[in-house]
């Protein structure tokens, strides 16, 4: 069979393997698409409290956006990173895999199905609670800069998670663990509000974190908000990003495989 063809398949396998998981488990993500909803409502309810009435209809798409993009970073590192300790190590399938040939990034990749599941569920759960709170409001005003700003997000998300993913397997420790950065670069990373908004030593540590530059663009696709480092800058940004951090974490991962996995095994911890 032709290299392509083989990739092909196998790319197919792995679509369909986690389809048919996330099937499986339809109740279980369901609930915590539900939970995550009800414990961003809070936050929702304590940021549109403080906002005068005339701001609404710009600031609400910003929240609401800002939460949809820490909503699929959250979910990407969760169902990637914690999924490798808590079921695949657990199974012993990690070592079964690397055996039949087949890349355990692009194994792990294929969880974005279940990601994308979740997100779909949660997400107009956050926009309904958020309208019933701040009233209709214009939620795009050009799709082609949101879909390349959720989708840069996606895959800066899908880097990170491939690297924790790694360390998990490396140093015997569960991904999400080592992910100490989630909530706190949702309050100061630039994705809960506009980087210019924030003081001016925040701004530093937003311009450093990947996400602030999808997040800025997604913002602008909404609400036309100037990102502080100008829109042509993040789309480029991004689009760097994007590229560069799931690559450094298939080189990463294919280091540890050949130094560490295939000589000394398997010692990460399985989910008691």
């Amino acid at each position: 069979m032709h290299r392509s063809s083989k990739s092909l398949a196998r790319l197919t396998a792995v679509i369909y393997l986690h389809s048919v998981r996330t099937w499986r488990y339809k109740y279980s993500f369901i609930n915590s698409s539900i939970n995550t909803m009800l414990w961003i409502t809070i936050f929702l309810l304590g940021v549109i409290m403080f906002v005068p009435s005339r701001e609404l209809p710009v600031v609400a798409p910003q929240v609401f956006w800002g939460i949809t993009v820490w909503n699929i970073i959250t979910y990407t590192v969760v169902y990637i990173s914690g999924w490798t300790t808590w079921f695949l190590v657990s199974m012993g399938l990690v070592e079964e895999h690397i055996l039949h040939g087949l890349d355990l990034p692009a194994l792990l990749a294929g969880r974005l199905v279940t990601v994308l599941a979740e997100s779909a569920i949660a997400v107009p759960l956050v926009y309904f609670v958020l309208r019933g709170v701040a009233g209709p409001m214009k939620l795009v005003d050009s799709v082609g800069l949101l879909f390349y700003g959720l989708a840069t997000a996606e895959a800066m998300a899908l880097g990170y998670a491939l690297i924790l993913a790694t360390l998990a397997l490396r140093l015997s420790i569960p991904g999400p663990m080592l992910d100490i950065t989630n909530f706190i670069l949702f309050v100061i990373g630039g994705i809960a509000a506009p980087v210019a908004r924030l003081p001016a030593p925040l701004r530093v540590v937003a311009i450093l974190t990947p996400y602030s530059h999808a997040a800025e663009i997604v913002r602008y696709a909404a609400t036309r908000t100037m990102p502080y480092l100008g829109l042509l800058a993040e789309v480029l940004i991004s689009g760097a990003l994007a590229i560069a951090m799931p690559a450094a974490a298939y080189i990463f991962y294919r280091f540890v495989e050949k130094h560490y996995l295939r000589r000394y095994g398997v010692r990460g911890v399985g989910r008691m």
